[in-house]
């Protein structure tokens, strides 16, 4: 399945879950059997993972479950960060509140999400900018970098665009060259990361 490695839990790692699921039905996560009421912590079983819980709730069995009113998350403390706000809101609504989004105070840095490029689309035009300097290297224990999507596919740093500090060096990223040219048509949208410090 994908998931095949075990080691006894030594912290007090959990992902809870409940069987909520209507007329007493009873439901199976990773072939496991819940009795509708009951609570079972998925980290428990045999050979599954955080990695691939965190696969499953975006993407399968769990996100089904959840979605389905079959299942509700009663308690997690794995960390389950999401920059896109539809899946996070997705996992609040599921009941996870811890581990979704990162704690600001502890943060000297902040994610800007689906902010439209600044440049003419206007057939001829490669070079945009963003209205905030980014950083697009290592900072502290992350690294960080710009995410470019043209007309939602995601843009290859050095192989579709370059990106450059329009006021010098050490000024800050906020300039993108494209390799190619957009059309009037394009919609050019980029993620990244900005110092709060």
């Amino acid at each position: 399945m994908g998931y095949r490695t075990w080691v006894k839990k030594q912290c007090p790692v959990v992902f809870k879950v409940q069987n909520i699921a209507p007329h007493g039905k009873r439901i199976k996560c990773f072939l496991t059997p819940i009795a509708n009421g009951m609570v079972r912590d998925l980290l428990a079983i045999e050979n599954v993972s955080e990695d691939v819980i965190r696969h499953l709730l975006l993407k399968g069995a769990l996100n089904i479950k959840i979605r389905a009113g079959e299942i509700r998350v009663v308690e997690s403390n794995i960390e389950l960060y999401q920059f896109d706000e539809c899946h996070r809101q997705f996992l609040i609504d599921a009941g996870i509140i811890t581990g979704v989004t990162p704690s600001a105070v502890d943060l000297n840095f902040a994610f800007k999400e689906g902010i439209a490029l600044i440049g003419l689309l206007d057939g001829s035009n490669r070079v945009f900018t963003t209205p905030d300097s980014f950083i697009n290297r290592a900072h502290g224990d992350n690294d960080f970098k710009i995410n470019i999507r043209h007309n939602g596919r995601v843009l290859v740093e050095d192989i579709d665009y370059t990106i450059s500090e329009s006021g010098g060096i050490g000024t800050g990223y906020d300039t993108i060259t494209l390799k190619f040219t957009p059309t009037e048509r394009s919609i050019l949208i980029a993620d990244y990361v900005i110092s709060v410090e």
